[in-house]
């Protein structure tokens, strides 16, 4: 009997507790006043290094799953054909569960890094192609500067 009235001692104040905490908060969450609302970055907030590095960290990471999937599939295909008519070696698709042969570890780890590579290199891949997209529109631009020339205004004589 005691052992039980202790246990429901405890849980009264632990209830107690939580009912006190919920109500000492809800006022908070009770008024009416409009959450602030947050105000797009501007062109020039940014240094262009910091987008160009956003960007490549953007393609490099979103690469990574697709470009993985496709090495490890490319690597059951070559494994495979080096295998010819083994059924242990049928690429992914075709692999039966009971049978098949399991990557070894070194294996995997070389295939990962290799779709890291892959990754790294799509990233700088788009940040050359990115720069000289606009190195030829700046030379492109100042060329048609040079070529025009200036408007020239001059008073008129009376």
């Amino acid at each position: 009997m005691n052992q039980m009235s202790t246990t429901l001692k405890k849980c009264l104040a632990c209830l107690l507790c939580f009912v006190i905490s919920v109500n000492s908060v809800m006022p908070a969450f009770a008024q009416s006043q409009t959450p602030p609302v947050a105000e797009p970055y501007q062109d020039n907030e940014f240094p262009f290094w910091v987008k160009e590095l956003r960007r490549f960290e953007i393609l490099s990471f979103g690469a990574l799953p697709l470009v993985t999937m496709l090495s490890f599939w490319t690597y059951d295909i070559i494994r495979s054909i080096k295998h010819p008519g083994d059924e242990r070696y049928y690429p992914w698709p075709l692999k039966k569960a009971g049978i098949s042969v399991p990557l070894t570890k070194k294996e995997q780890t070389a295939i990962f890094f290799t779709s890291l590579g892959i990754s790294i290199g799509i990233a700088l891949t788009d940040i050359c192609v990115r720069a000289i997209i606009r190195s030829v529109r700046e030379k492109k631009m100042i060329q048609e500067n040079i070529i025009h020339e200036p408007i020239r205004l001059e008073p008129l004589s009376n």
